[in-house]
């Protein structure tokens, strides 16, 4: 499970990063798609480290 826990927050600053390049260059498109796909991999880490807190 860390394993997949740093896997997803390597993706999470990935994606962060693309977003504020995408924001800089005014890629509106582009920046819906990854604040969504932000959105989802912040709910997916706070239900994986709440999982892993209850083990």
């Amino acid at each position: 499970m860390l394993e997949q826990l740093k896997a997803l927050e390597e993706r999470l600053t990935s994606v962060q990063q693309e977003y504020l390049l995408a924001k800089e260059r005014h890629e509106f498109l582009a920046q819906y798609d990854l604040h969504e796909e932000l959105k989802q991999l912040k709910k997916m880490h706070r239900e994986l480290k709440a999982k892993i807190k209850r083990t």
